[in-house]
């Protein structure tokens, strides 16, 4: 029995999130699909992040044990010929380590991408919030400080998973994280020559990331951006440990998992 490290990529516009859910098309449906017909046995696998409906991945990292002789390295190239083309394995190797590879994980880096104008062209509805409404970007800026550091991010998670997880009661300790570094800039993306936008990027790089914690703080962050809430407010929002003093909760198609670290 041989343990595998796939690194995938995947457009999440029409996947219901990475995880399994009844009647809905996902992430982890497709993989374990596509690998179970490669090796002609039933495939489980294991991620590190799971990604909501709509959330893209350039860098998720997934895991499975196999009892077969393929090499390693040949499997990501097989495998893009039984996968939709809106999933790709990019990478794959044979790795001796037993633990669950979220065990091993060093950082996750997500980057969020909000258009803040007037038209947005079609081609780039899918990647990024459109928001019509003029951003403060040096509030935001300021107010994003106040999420690095070690924190109960508990104002920040979804509400209906405050409670269980996986059916086990939350402590107040589950909703423990510490993000490292919080990096928002203004870029360009370009498609075709006369085709790009100007966007804001929000990247932020952590040991790990609570169910919709990134979308929640987006949603915050530009509320502070808009002028409905203080830079200073994160932190009494933080100390809270209450859904309900965050702001909304930004869509998902802005986001991506762009990196992981071992």
């Amino acid at each position: 029995m041989s343990k595998v490290l796939l690194t995938i990529q995947y457009d999440g516009s029409s996947f219901s999130g990475y995880e399994l859910q009844p009647d809905k098309r996902s992430v982890r449906g497709e993989l374990e699909n596509a690998l179970s017909k490669i090796f002609g046995q039933k495939i489980d696998i294991n991620a590190v992040s799971r990604t909501d409906a709509g959330v893209h991945a350039i860098s998720q990292i997934v895991s499975f044990s196999v009892d077969h002789k393929m090499p390693a390295q040949k499997i990501a190239y097989i495998l893009n010929a039984f996968l939709p083309p809106d999933i790709r394995a990019i990478d794959s190797k044979e790795i001796k380590s037993r633990e669950k590879i979220r065990h091993l994980v060093k950082y996750k880096e997500y980057q969020y991408l909000i258009f803040n104008g007037k038209i947005l062209p079609p081609f780039f509805r899918h990647y990024v919030w459109h928001l019509h409404q003029k951003l403060d970007l040096k509030k935001i800026k300021k107010a994003a400080k106040y999420f690095e550091g070690k924190y109960n991010f508990k104002s920040f998670c979804a509400s209906r998973s405050n409670l269980y997880l996986r059916g086990k009661k939350l402590k107040n300790s589950d909703f423990v994280r510490t993000i490292y570094k919080v990096s928002i800039s203004n870029k360009k993306i370009n498609l075709w020559d006369g085709c790009s936008i100007p966007v804001i990027s929000l990247k932020f790089k952590g040991d790990g990331f609570l169910y919709k914690m990134i979308r929640n703080i987006v949603g915050t962050l530009v509320e502070v951006g808009l002028g409905k809430r203080e830079p200073s407010d994160i932190k009494k929002i933080i100390a809270k440990k209450s859904r309900k003093y965050a702001g909304r909760c930004a869509p998902g198609e802005g986001l991506c998992l762009v990196r992981v670290s071992f």
